[in-house]
C-alpha cells in the first residue's frame, strides 16, 4: 500500500471500536480505543530493543477484514503487529510476533508506553484525576469516568514513573494519563519466531476472564470471520462492473459495522468516530432506503418508540447515558415510512400492533401540528440541515410527511381502523397536492417557503416519489453535480461553499440517492460514474469506509464546519444504505416479504447475481437483460415459492 501516513482505518465490535493510521500512529483525538462514545485509550507505541515501532520503519500494512497488520523491519528482527477487536467484547487485542533474521542469538527487550484518555466524545481538555494499580502483567487505570485495563501475556515488570500529558494531536489540546512503561525481557535464537500478546479492555477489570479471552485470540479471530462470512452469504452482489462488486461490498460492512449493543439490544448509530449515538433521523433513513438485519431494524424501531416524547415526538438522538433529545423536525414522520420498508422487507406484522399506539401518536402530532395547507414548521436547527437556521417550512420536512401518511394510512388499514385510514389517506393526497403547488417555483422547487435559497432537498421528492419529472433532474444534474460531488447548494449561486457543511458540501448519502434516481431514468452511466465516485472517496482516507462528506469542487474530506475545519466523519449509516438502494434500483428490486412477490426490472443490460435475505429466507437471484429480454431464476434457501414479476424497461 502507498501513502501509509494519509490512511487509516477501523476495527469495529458492537462493544468498542478502535481508530488509527495505517503507518501506526495515532494522529487526530479521535484515534484510540473507544466504547461508542466514550474514549478510554489514547495511544500506545511499541519499542523493541532500541527502536520504537513506527512510521520510519513500517515497511507493509494489511487489511483481512476481522485482523489488520502493521509490519515492521528494525535491526535483527522482522516484527509483525496484529491488531484486533472481537465482535462482542469492549476490548482490543495486540499480538506481537518477532522473527530474528540473524544467525545469532539475540537478546530482545520490549517496552510498551501507553496512555490512557477517558473522556467523552464531546470532550477535550479536563482536570479529572486517575488512579492505577499495578500488577506483575496488567494494570488498571481508573477515572470517575470509567477504567482502562492492560495485560500482556507474559509476565513483565513496569518501569519509570506515570504522569499527566498534555499533547495536541492534530491540533485539538487533549490531556492523557501516561502509565510506566510496561517491560519484558526475553532471548531469541537464530532464526526463531516469538509471540507476544496484551490486551486492553474498556472498564472490565475481571482479570482472570480477560486472560483467558486473550488466551483465546485465534476462537474470537473465527467467530468474528464466521459473522463476516454470514453476513456476506446472505447479502452480496455481482456483476461484471468490479468497482460496483466492491462498493456493494464495502456499503454491506459499512451497515453491519453501524450496529452496535446498546444495553444488550442491536440498534444501528449514525456513524463514526463521532456519530456513535442513535440519532431518529439517520438510523430511521437508513432503514427506510434498506433495511439491513432484521433485528438491528425492530430494536432501533422499538427503542425510539420506547423513548417517545408525551406530545408523539420520535427522538432525535439518545445517548448512551440515557440522555433524550427531540430536537428534530423529520424523525417522527420518517418513523413510520421506515416502519413500512421493515414490514415489507421482512413481513414481520407484529411490529406493527407492538408499536399501535406509537403510530397513532405521531397521527395527531400532525394533525395538531400542521397548517391549513397541511405543511409542519421546523424550528432552528431541526432538519438534516442543523448547523444552518431554515425555520419555517422546509421541502423534505413536507416529502417526509406525505410519505408518513400514506405508509399510516395502510398500517390504520392493517389494524382495521377504516376511519382513521381515509383520514390518514386524505390528508397524504392534499398534502402531495400543496407541495408541488406551494413550494414549485420556475424549472425548480423551493428549499422552504419564503426563501430563494435553491438546495438539493428537492431530491427527496423524486427520491420519495412525488414527483416524476426528467426536467427537475436535468436542473439538479446542471446545477448541483460537479466533476467530484454534488453540492448541497446551488453551484451558481453565491451562497455556494464548497467546503462548507450544509452550504455546498458533497454527502454520499445524497449522491448515492442522485444515482439511484438516474438509474430509475435509466441514466445508468451517469449513474455508475457517481456511484465511482463514492467508491474512490471509500479508499481515500479510511480504507474501505464510506465517508459523511467532502469538498464540491476539491473533493478535500477536510471540510468547514461549525466547530471549525475538521475531516469527515466515516462508516456513515445513510450513506452506505443510500448506495444499497441505488444498487438495487438498477436491478429494480422491489420486495414484498408479506406477499412472496419480488419484482425485478433493470435498468441496464447484463448478467447479475444477487442474493438477499426477505423475511427469515435467504433468496438467490440470477438476472440476465440481454436484447430486450429479461431473464430471472431464483433459488430459496428455506425452499419458499415467491412470485416473481418482471418488468422489463429498455
Amino acid at each position: 500500500m502507498n501513502n501509509f501516513a494519509e490512511k487509516s482505518y477501523f476495527l469495529v465490535g458492537k462493544k468498542c471500536f478502535f481508530h488509527r493510521y495505517c503507518d501506526s500512529g495515532f494522529k487526530t483525538k479521535w484515534t484510540g480505543l473507544w466504547r461508542l462514545s466514550r474514549k478510554y485509550l489514547e495511544y500506545y507505541a511499541i519499542k523493541v530493543n532500541d527502536e520504537w515501532l513506527s512510521p520510519t520503519n513500517i515497511q507493509t500494512f494489511v487489511e483481512e477484514k476481522e485482523v489488520v497488520k502493521h509490519i515492521y523491519s528494525i535491526k535483527d528482527f522482522i516484527v509483525e503487529e496484529s491488531v484486533f477487536v472481537p465482535e462482542n467484547e469492549p476490548i482490543l487485542i495486540i499480538v506481537l510476533n518477532l522473527r530474528n533474521t540473524t544467525n545469532q542469538k539475540k537478546d530482545l527487550r520490549i517496552e510498551v508506553e501507553i496512555a490512557a484518555n477517558i473522556r467523552d466524545w464531546n470532550e477535550d481538555w479536563y482536570e479529572r484525576s486517575y488512579d492505577v494499580t499495578y500488577r506483575k502483567n496488567y494494570f488498571v487505570v481508573n477515572s470517575e469516568k470509567g477504567k482502562l485495563i492492560f495485560i500482556s501475556s507474559t509476565n513483565g515488570n513496569f518501569i519509570g514513573y506515570h504522569f499527566y500529558k498534555a499533547h495536541y494531536p492534530d491540533g485539538k489540546l487533549q490531556r492523557c494519563f501516561v502509565t510506566k512503561n510496561f517491560l519484558i525481557e526475553d532471548k531469541v535464537n537464530e532464526n526463531e519466531e516469538k509471540k507476544f500478546s496484551f490486551i486492553f479492555a474498556c472498564d472490565s477489570d475481571e482479570i482472570f476472564e480477560l486472560e483467558a479471552l486473550l488466551k483465546n485470540y485465534e476462537h474470537l479471530v473465527g467467530e468474528k470471520r464466521s459473522i463476516y462470512r454470514k453476513v456476506l452469504e446472505e447479502n452480496s452482489f455481482v456483476s461484471s462492473i468490479n468497482f460496483l462488486n466492491e462498493l456493494f461490498r464495502i456499503a454491506i460492512f459499512n451497515m453491519q459495522k453501524s450496529i452496535v449493543d446498546f444495553n444488550g439490544q442491536k440498534v444501528f448509530i449514525a456513524g463514526y468516530p463521532w456519530f456513535t449515538q442513535v440519532w431518529g433521523r439517520d438510523s430511521l433513513l437508513s432503514i427506510a432506503l434498506y433495511p439491513f438485519d432484521e433485528e438491528a431494524c425492530r430494536s432501533t424501531l422499538k427503542l425510539l418508540a420506547k423513548h417517545q416524547s408525551e406530545e408523539g415526538k420520535i427522538p432525535n438522538f439518545i445517548l448512551f447515558n440515557g440522555e433524550v433529545n427531540y430536537n428534530s423536525s423529520d424523525a417522527t414522520p420518517l418513523f413510520p415510512i421506515a416502519l413500512e420498508s421493515y414490514v415489507k422487507k421482512f413481513g414481520d406484522l407484529t411490529l406493527v400492533f407492538d408499536l399501535k399506539e406509537n403510530l397513532y401518536k405521531i397521527f395527531e402530532v400532525y394533525k395538531k401540528s400542521k397548517d391549513e395547507n397541511g405543511f409542519i414548521y421546523s424550528s432552528r436547527n431541526s432538519t438534516w440541515m442543523d448547523s444552518l437556521e431554515r425555520e419555517g417550512y422546509c421541502v423534505e420536512v413536507q416529502v417526509f410527511w406525505q410519505k408518513a401518511l400514506e405508509s399510516l394510512s395502510r398500517f390504520f388499514e392493517i389494524l382495521e381502523d377504516e376511519d382513521m385510514a381515509k383520514e390518514a389517506k386524505d390528508l397524504a393526497r392534499n398534502l402531495r397536492k400543496n407541495i408541488l403547488k406551494k413550494f414549485s417555483k420556475d424549472n425548480y422547487f423551493l428549499d422552504r417557503i419564503g426563501s430563494n435559497l435553491e438546495t438539493i432537498n428537492p431530491i427527496f421528492l423524486m427520491c420519495f416519489g412525488l414527483v416524476d419529472k426528467k426536467d427537475l433532474l436535468k436542473y439538479i444534474e446542471e446545477n448541483f453535480e460537479t466533476e467530484v460531488g454534488l453540492s448541497t447548494v446551488n453551484k451558481n449561486s453565491t451562497y455556494y461553499k464548497p467546503s462548507s457543511y450544509h452550504s455546498g458540501c458533497t454527502w454520499s448519502h445524497l449522491l448515492a440517492l442522485l444515482s439511484s434516481i438516474q438509474f430509475s431514468k435509466k441514466r445508468c452511466e451517469m449513474a455508475l460514474e457517481n456511484l465511482r465516485k463514492i467508491y474512490l472517496k471509500s479508499q481515500e482516507h479510511a480504507l474501505n469506509c464510506i465517508p459523511e462528506v467532502w469538498d464540491s469542487e476539491s473533493g478535500s474530506l477536510y471540510v468547514d464546519k461549525p466547530v471549525g475545519r475538521e475531516i469527515s466523519s466515516f462508516i456513515q449509516t445513510w450513506g452506505a444504505a443510500s448506495v444499497l438502494k441505488a444498487i438495487d434500483e438498477m436491478l429494480g428490486i422491489d420486495v414484498d416479504a408479506l406477499k412472496n412477490v419480488i419484482k425485478v426490472s433493470p435498468k441496464m443490460e447484463g448478467e447479475f447475481r444477487r442474493v438477499l435475505k426477505i423475511g427469515g429466507d435467504v433468496v438467490e437471484l440470477e438476472i440476465v437483460f440481454r436484447e430486450a429480454r429479461v431473464d430471472v431464476n431464483y433459488r430459496s434457501k428455506l425452499n419458499r415459492s415467491y412470485k416473481i414479476v418482471v418488468l422489463p424497461e429498455v
